[in-house]
């Protein structure tokens, strides 16, 4: 998001101040990517905590059984738990830095957006900053909110803006040829047609 909205503002400037809705959308789903980082992070520490104790449960089976170890199994254990400890508090940090900026960047969305009096603007600063509510918000109830698949409508709006700005068609000639086919397929398929055995997306777009 950062680089769509770096670009845009760089190679075609006016596209963002002529269409305010897509910059509203880029920066609400900024946030969101943001989130989604967060939680990434803590999913990713929460596993390496649980493989850190059944490791330490193993370790302490094998002393109670075997009841002897080498100096350098010793040393090589002592290794690696020096290494998943350095690797823990790194994350920890990585952790909580990105979260303090993913809410001063909430902070800024909701300053910028607080007087605009548009209901749809409301829902969806309500909708996003819903997700600061849940401990894991990919298990929530707006856990759709962090699906990738988020990014392709504001990424489709913001082409469209761009070639509508350089005095283009808004839908781009492969966009256009894909809706074409899939009506003429739709068409072919009526009553169990030669056309029901045609998926385009399966079938040509992957």
């Amino acid at each position: 998001m950062d680089k769509a909205l770096k670009h845009t503002n760089a190679y075609y400037p006016n596209v963002l101040k002529d269409n305010e809705q897509i910059y509203f959308r880029l920066r609400c789903r900024k946030f969101v990517e943001m989130i989604r980082k967060c939680s990434d992070l803590q999913t990713a520490s929460s596993a390496r905590q649980d493989g850190s104790a059944n490791g330490h449960s193993n370790h302490s089976y094998d002393d109670v059984f075997e009841h002897e170890m080498e100096l350098d199994e010793q040393s090589g254990s002592a290794d690696e738990w020096d290494r998943m400890e350095t690797e823990e508090a790194d994350n920890s940090v990585k952790y909580h830095n990105l979260l303090q900026d993913t809410l001063e960047y909430g902070q800024e969305l909701q300053l910028e957006f607080r007087d605009d009096g548009r209901r749809e603007v409301k829902w969806a600063l309500e909708e996003t900053f819903s997700l600061l509510a849940y401990t894991d918000p990919k298990t929530s109830v707006v856990a759709h909110l962090l699906e990738p698949s988020g990014r392709v409508p504001v990424a489709e709006e913001l082409n469209s803006a761009i070639l509508v700005s350089l005095g283009k068609s808004s839908s781009a000639a492969l966009e256009r040829v894909y809706q074409q086919t899939e009506v003429l397929v739709d068409h072919l398929s009526e009553e169990g047609g030669v056309g029901a055995f045609i998926n385009v997306r399966r079938d040509f777009l992957r």
